[in-house]
């Protein structure tokens, strides 16, 4: 006789399932607890007592327990991680765009406020203080970025008589050469429209000029070339973003010559993503404290600005603001001296952006340099958490996705892309020197202060015992220094 616990179907033995109800052996019972792992029949019938309704059928397959509380299982570890992963989204996106507050004042200010002249006897109370700061008399600080110092308004009388000295000094020695060629596009006074106006364009239109630089040896020589241009372009604010977790006593010395108003931030690279030199996202953390500011600080009700990533080493056409100034939405133009074909740009046909020319494509939407683009600055409030990845290479790409750009949204500039006003120069880089001398008490006349200039501004290192021997000379002999 056949042990019902083992056999593999139950369904023929259906109709005896009433006189059999006491047996212990009723179909599902003993299949769930003993048969083999087959699958069949093991459902726990309880009502029995139908014969035919409530039998199990042959070959049907129930879940077992144990497979019931798995998928259970797996059901409440996926909604606890997408739960998880939801706050932590939410809480880093609201502590990147909102934790600055508690460092830096919001003061919503429009692009006429930034740029605001200061009168005449405030100006004259506040000149002997080269840092002016607004606010707090200390650098104000955060996990993010400090802002070193703030200028938010125009030239100050004395820098305004300063600068035009300096320029009557100019006209004066070229009037007699620009007078012989009337036909120039210079006017009567000597000077270029260009140069007289800065860019000729809408100067209703503030531009953000967001600068991302780093401690070496030619940052101050790079910065001094940069602002001497910056100068000639009207209703410009300048954000320069210093890669370093303190203050420069070099740059906040440096930035008021140029009579730009500016702000000065020291945002330092995570050191997370310094581990690896070839791969470094370099500039990251400068334009995305760059980006933050400008969120916290300007009118978001006002849409007359325009934002442009310029590096220090860059160098630019001043047509290359009246250009950008008009920016609607985004705008794009070439870059010169960019990857391999020595020139990155879209491709126009009938006005319109049909696609790029760049060395490195690597898969990217928006395959164009950093210097190509100029984005108003309502995008930065449509979409708050639009920002820049670490990742080396796609910062451009990833960060005009962030803002849902279209190729039919963009406007070319600079004559349907075909002049290049801005290049990717880079000034060679050599490793600092050490200047060996005897002694630093006994350096004859002005070496000594001019060593410690040189110094200060890291372009080179001063030592008495190692480096290279230096030498003066005088009437042809030459002495140890």
């Amino acid at each position: 006789m056949t042990d019902r616990r083992y056999s593999g179907s139950c369904g023929s033995s259906s109709s005896s399932s009433s006189n059999n109800s006491n047996n212990g052996y009723r179909c599902g019972i003993k299949t769930q607890l003993h048969a083999p792992s087959s699958g069949r029949c093991n459902y726990h019938n309880n009502n029995n007592n139908n014969n035919n309704n409530n039998s199990c059928k042959a070959g049907v397959v129930r879940p077992t327990t144990a497979a019931m509380h798995l998928k259970k299982t797996w059901k409440t570890a996926a909604v606890m991680f997408l739960a998880v992963a939801t706050v932590t989204t939410v809480t880093a996106a609201f502590y990147f765009n909102y934790a600055a507050t508690a460092c830096c004042a919001v003061v919503p200010l429009s692009s006429s406020s930034l740029l605001q002249e200061p009168s005449n006897t405030a100006a004259a109370d506040n000149e002997p203080s080269r840092s002016k700061l607004i606010g707090p008399s200390a650098p104000r600080t955060s996990k993010l970025y400090a802002v070193c110092e703030t200028r938010d308004h125009l030239r100050s009388p004395a820098d305004r008589d300063k600068f035009s000295r300096y320029r009557r000094q100019t006209v004066d020695s070229t009037s007699s050469t620009i007078d012989k060629n009337p036909g120039n596009k210079y006017s009567n006074n000597g000077e270029s429209e260009t140069s007289r106006n800065g860019d000729r364009g809408n100067d209703t239109t503030l531009i953000y000029f967001i600068t991302p630089t780093y401690p070496r040896r030619e940052q101050i020589a790079e910065l001094t070339r940069l602002g001497q241009t910056l100068m000639h372009v009207s209703r410009l604010y300048w954000i320069v973003a210093d890669d370093r977790p303190d203050c420069s006593l070099q740059i906040m010395n440096l930035l008021p010559d140029f009579s730009i108003p500016y702000t000065y931030i020291a945002s330092p690279m995570p050191s997370i993503y310094k581990r690896n030199p070839d791969a470094m996202p370099r500039g990251v953390s400068n334009r995305r404290a760059a980006l933050n500011w400008i969120r916290l600080n300007h009118n978001i009700n006002d849409s007359k600005a325009v934002i442009y990533f310029g590096d220090d080493d860059n160098t630019f056409h001043l047509d290359l603001f009246k250009e950008i100034r008009t920016t609607k939405k985004i705008s794009m133009f070439p870059v010169g001296l960019v990857g391999e074909y020595g020139v990155s740009s879209p491709i126009i046909d009938k006005g319109k952006v049909v696609g790029f020319f760049d060395s490195w494509p690597a898969k990217r939407k928006f395959p164009v340099d950093m210097a190509g683009f100029a984005i108003n600055v309502q995008l930065l409030f449509k979409y708050p958490y639009a920002t820049m990845p670490y990742k080396a290479g796609f910062e451009e790409d990833r960060f005009l996705s962030a803002l849902a750009i279209r190729l039919d949204e963009i406007e070319p500039k600079a004559e349907n892309c075909t002049r290049i006003l801005v290049w990717h120069t880079q000034t060679a880089k050599k490793p600092k020197p050490i200047v060996m001398v005897k002694s630093k008490a006994t350096l004859p006349g002005s070496l000594a202060t001019l060593l410690d200039q040189v110094t200060m501004l890291g372009i080179a290192g001063v030592s008495e015992t190692t480096g290279v021997r230096s030498y003066m000379t005088k009437n042809g002999n030459i002495f140890r220094v």
